[in-house]
């Protein structure tokens, strides 16, 4: 894997997680409320979301309410 996709990779993951504990939730609440398993959340969280789908990404920032490009960022 590349340094760029490394370094966006750190970027979902802490914007994700940031997100997630401003709002008080449980990684099992949100992955419960975007129709995810528990663990792929944790991957996505965990520096580990190089292989996160488009549609899940979407998800995520619909339930946020932010944009794709902020979880990017």
């Amino acid at each position: 894997m590349n340094n760029e996709v490394k370094t966006l990779s750190k970027r979902i993951a802490k914007n994700i997680k940031k997100l997630r504990k401003q709002n008080s939730y449980t990684q099992e609440y949100v992955a419960d409320q975007l129709d995810l398993h528990v663990t792929t959340l944790q991957h996505y969280e965990g520096y580990q979301p190089f292989d996160i789908k488009i549609s899940n990404l979407n998800k995520l920032a619909k339930f946020y309410n932010v944009t794709i490009d902020s979880l990017l960022k």
